[in-house]
């Protein structure tokens, strides 16, 4: 076979795989994600400043390595952040470039009007460290009630509810990247975006009740937030429950 074949046959597949590429991306549908990449080479130490410009692609493509991608948010950030992993004019700019010391932190994840707010948990309370950034959670606690006391009666009604319901998770301990990896490293406190009148739930079961607080682990399409609140505990209706049927449902079978 002669050279003037092979590179015949070098250019007709060349050109066949970019155009299965450029059929694969004009394919992908949903969501874009606007991120930066370098527009110039620059090594570890240096600062990018204006040498970034952005580019947006759509969100299911390469879904792993977006994840860890700077957003537009990051923008200042990023302009002025040393580098602590040099990268190429062309490179995805992404949180490993960036000198950790001086990493934001959940700052850019909080909105106008919300709070940031840490609370106690351990393995138990944590659903074994499955809870990441990024993730929705119901926040239980057991509460003996003073103020459901009635006269003549000593006991107190202690029952088990919701203090607040599908709160998104900000942070894990110190990490506060959603990540594919499920590390599962221990962890003592758990971050939550809460508004001012939640973060005062919170610290007020704390510090008057005394509560340990336990996470429930959301889907992430469970939006739902019942209007009336299930409570289980001494003195309540349904107490006498077990799993999904009452006692004597269990005794007549």
């Amino acid at each position: 076979m002669n050279k003037k074949l092979l590179i015949i046959i070098a250019l007709v597949a060349g050109l066949a795989s970019a155009f299965m590429v450029q059929r694969h991306v004009a394919g992908l549908t949903g969501e874009s994600i606007t991120v930066f990449k370098a527009t110039d080479d620059a090594g570890v130490g240096e600062i990018l400043g204006g040498s970034i410009e952005t580019i947006t692609l759509p969100a299911n493509l390469f879904p792993d390595a977006l994840k860890e991608a700077l957003t537009q948010e990051f923008q200042a950030y990023i302009q002025k952040t040393p580098l602590r992993l040099a990268v190429k004019a062309g490179d995805l700019l992404l949180y490993r470039h960036f000198d950790s010391s001086v990493d934001p932190g959940v700052l850019p994840s909080i909105p106008p009007g919300k709070k940031a707010l840490s609370i106690p948990v351990n393995q138990a309370s944590s659903v074994t460290y499955f809870i990441r950034p990024g993730d929705l959670v119901d926040v239980m606690a057991t509460f003996a009630d003073a103020q459901s006391r009635l006269p003549g009666q000593d006991g107190e009604r202690i029952s088990t509810r919701p203090v607040l319901q599908a709160v998104q998770v900000l942070a894990t301990g110190d990490e506060y990247r959603a990540s594919e990896i499920q590390s599962k490293q221990p962890y003592g406190t758990v971050t939550l975006l809460v508004s001012m009148e939640e973060a005062a739930k919170l610290i007020f079961a704390k510090d008057f009740y005394g509560v340990n607080f336990t996470l429930m682990l959301r889907s992430e399409e469970d939006l739902e937030l019942p209007a009336t609140l299930p409570r289980v505990g001494v003195g309540t209706d349904n107490f006498e429950e077990i799993g999904n049927q009452k006692e004597s449902e269990v005794e007549a079978e």
